[in-house]
């Protein structure tokens, strides 16, 4: 059993549900990239089980293969600037920017004016809101340091609670459908916000329509049948039920508990050991269906 990384619950009754999709017929749809960006934002926003304001603030709203893409055109937008981030963070900010691009650890060092922030919310290595988080905003909101937060986690998340209206800092917003559905992370599915069209790759490639419908296809029906607060509603008693069993100290996301040091081979750097229980759950499921 796979207890790294961070992937969607394999409930098979999601797999059928997808396979059950004729979606090729969406090749030729001209209006699934519009229908997908308006029915994502409303989705994100319909959430109870999460706090987060100030969205509607982020008029620029557009696809993106997944956050990935809106982390490569944000490290060139700011390229000039050291990036910061917190141990523990998505490994994929080092491991880019150790090729020339310039970051420091935010736990080593204070934040200074020429550094450009980058938070997963909730912070991929705890499973809940940083808690420093609002204290960070608050410093670059003096400090003029642009921030990009990271919502790929968000649809398997409870206990979020934001309200991006008070933090001028928070310059770009991402969400994915990657961790929320068992094959999405296949898609590449995402969406970036932003305040205003600066006019870059993204926003171009947007522009003239060069998207993957038919992903967007089935990420469109994965979310008109499925609400954004689905796996907390769905897999809560499962979930409760592995980390009991695992003796894991329970997150805010449903894929992750928190080990002890016998857990200590999955740390990723924080002082915690993040392990990764979403095919437990999903053997949970699948075998209760049988």
């Amino acid at each position: 059993m796979n207890l790294r990384g961070a992937k969607p619950i394999n409930d098979d009754s999601v797999k059928s549900f997808i396979l059950s999709q004729n979606c090729t017929k969406d090749l030729y749809n001209k209006d699934i990239q519009y229908e997908f960006i308006d029915s994502f934002f409303k989705w994100i926003n319909s959430s109870q089980l999460n706090n987060l304001k100030g969205l509607e603030l982020f008029t620029n709203q557009k696809i993106v293969t997944g956050t990935t893409q809106t982390f490569d055109h944000w490290y060139w937008r700011h390229k000039n600037r050291r990036f910061r981030f917190y141990r523990g963070e998505f490994m994929y900010h080092s491991a880019v920017l150790k090729n020339g691009g310039s970051f420091e650890y935010i736990n080593d060092k204070s934040l200074e004016d020429d550094d450009a922030v980058i938070i997963s919310v909730p912070f991929s290595d705890y499973g809940v809101q940083h808690p420093n988080l609002e204290h960070i905003l608050n410093n670059c909101d003096l400090l003029n340091i642009p921030v990009l937060l990271d919502f790929a986690y968000f649809p398997c998340t409870k206990n979020i609670n934001l309200d991006l209206s008070k933090h001028k800092s928070v310059e770009t917003v991402t969400f994915s459908i990657s961790k929320a559905f068992y094959g999405a992370e296949f898609l590449r599915v995402g969406m970036r916000l932003e305040k205003q069209n600066i006019d870059d790759g993204v926003d171009v490639f947007n522009s003239v329509e060069i998207v993957n419908r038919i992903t967007l296809s089935i990420a469109l029906k994965l979310i008109e049948n499925y609400d954004v607060d689905y796996n907390w509603n769905m897999y809560k008693n499962n979930y409760n039920e592995v980390c009991d069993e695992l003796n894991l100290v329970k997150t805010d996301c449903i894929m992750f508990g928190l080990g002890d040091q016998t857990y200590e081979k999955y740390n990723r750097g924080s002082e915690v050991n993040r392990v990764c229980i979403s095919e437990l759950i999903g053997k949970k499921i699948n075998d209760s269906s049988k």
